[in-house]
């Protein structure tokens, strides 16, 4: 077992058994919440592990657009608001964003549509999955999660802020007949997101499992040393009592019980009174007045620590097991390019883009609820642009807009700007302040129609261009000819 104990000093360490890991990964699906516990320890802890799962959270733009059918139809506009009000009260950014990191982070998301006022995501400890209908995964709520509330406001809080499905009847139910702790949730109103596991699995794995054995190994190797560090800073005392003489001085006899305490109290109490922080003297210096036969020396402690190269391979063992490059993290490592960074960037889009499939997905099926009508068909569709391809993104949609039929919207989104606020500026200018009229915008190649450029229609003749004309100077042949 590779397992380090309490340290009797008080270094503060704390048990890591690698075994029991090993014993959770034979079957992820029922000990999932074990892996959601270390997933969410070493993303406060571990900042490999933060940053990567940081870079997930933050790395997409997540610009989107609703795609609709037979807009000219009357009822569109009504409709339309709908959506736009839904995507308002739901903050659909914010949403898309945290699911994206609780999938990263314990590798299960469930939405629960409130009224479409709000998604409530619903805890490991709360759901059950079990069963498929029509190729959904039904969610159940797990009525025992209010057992551990013993205060009852709080109990009936809990129970209240829960979904609808849940009440207190439903509750007292369960405390009679335990065979009814599963509750079943409007299978409408709820969304199952998971990463990693096969079509059969309903739930999902955190995303560093792969690398927990590697982050461990690396925490036990910091707690050694700061353990060793530990035992320098407190540093040990050993006082030793041989014999004391006897009164004619030529044998040596016992000393007594209640003298040995004696020193041994005096010695606590000044290095309590050296290490104490709440001590007004500023000399750290005490006196102890000893007899010959008292030896006082300090505990030699081995300070060797480990090697570099080992700390190094710790390190590159996390990264390799994350997926995720070193030189995403810090802008560089050994063996990393540039090559390499931009092939692991390409491997986080596919993961990133796989879970923002889902939620488009998800979304789409409220939306055929929201607008039953067959007739309009309302889709959105979320863009894949992220903060390390801006650029490229943006020359593209400059390309689609300049040389073909591309979208303004488009063009303004991958600038940086909301379309929304862009229109309503771009509106105030031309009708409230009316600065096309005050600032009419400069005669470029960029901004002249075609009537606008080139060679003046008007009739431009001078005396030698009509002598040519009278010559018919314009009618020789060519050398060629």
């Amino acid at each position: 077992m590779d397992t380090i104990s309490n340290y009797a000093s008080g270094a503060g360490l704390q048990d890591v058994d690698l075994k029991n890991l090993y014993n959770w990964l034979r079957n992820p699906q029922e000990n999932r919440k074990h892996l959601i516990s270390l997933s969410r320890y070493y993303y406060s802890k571990e900042g490999i592990v933060t940053d990567c799962y940081d870079m997930f959270n933050t790395l997409s733009v997540l610009n989107y657009s609703t795609l609709w059918e037979n807009m000219q139809m009357k009822k569109f506009t009504t409709h339309k608001k709908t959506v736009d009000t839904f995507f308002k009260d739901i903050k659909i950014k914010k949403l898309i964003r945290d699911t994206i990191f609780s999938v990263i982070q314990d590798g299960t998301c469930v939405w629960y549509n409130r009224k479409n006022k709000y998604i409530q995501f619903l805890t490991d400890d709360q759901i059950f999955i079990g069963s498929m209908i029509n190729g959904k995964w039904e969610v159940c709520y797990d009525l025992s999660y209010f057992d551990k509330f013993n205060n009852v406001p709080e109990k009936q809080a809990m129970i209240n802020s829960a979904p609808e499905e849940v009440t207190l009847k439903a509750y007292n139910e369960y405390r009679r007949d335990k065979s009814k702790r599963y509750l079943p949730l409007d299978i409408k109103r709820t969304q199952v997101f998971k990463l990693r596991g096969d079509r059969n699995s309903p739930y999902g794995i955190p995303y560093c499992v792969p690398a927990l054995s590697s982050i461990i190994h690396r925490d036990l190797l910091e707690k050694t040393e700061k353990a060793l560090a530990d035992r320098v800073i407190n540093q040990v005392i050993v006082q030793k009592i041989g014999t004391m003489p006897s009164p004619d001085g030529k044998t040596g006899m016992p000393v007594p019980a209640p003298t040995v305490n004696e020193y041994h109290n005096n010695l606590k109490r000044i290095l309590q009174k050296k290490y104490n922080t709440k001590s007004t003297e500023n000399s750290s210096v005490a006196p102890l007045t000893v007899p010959s036969f008292v030896e006082i020396e300090e505990l030699k402690i081995n300070m060797t620590t480990f090697p570099k190269e080992i700390w190094d391979r710790v390190d590159r063992n996390i990264y390799q097991k994350l997926g995720y490059s070193s030189s995403i993290n810090m802008g560089g490592g050994n063996g990393q390019s540039f090559g390499s960074s931009s092939i692991n960037i390409e491997k986080i889009y596919s993961i990133l883009y796989y879970i923002i499939e889902d939620i488009e997905e998800a979304v789409n099926e409220y939306l055929d609820y929201l607008v039953p009508s067959g007739n309009f068909n309302p889709r959105i569709w979320i863009s894949r642009e992220t903060i390390l391809d801006k650029k490229t993104k943006f020359d593209h949609a400059k390309s689609l807009y300049l040389e073909g039929r591309g979208s303004l919207r488009h063009f303004v989104e991958a600038a940086g700007y909301s379309w929304d606020h862009y229109l309503s500026q771009v509106k105030y200018e031309n009708e409230i302040l009316k600065l096309d009229e005050i600032l009419p915008v400069h005669q470029t190649s960029y901004t002249q129609s075609g009537k606008d450029s080139g060679r003046p229609e008007g009739d431009n003749t001078n005396e030698n261009t009509e002598q040519s004309k009278g010559n018919n100077g314009n009618d020789t042949p060519s050398p060629s000819d």
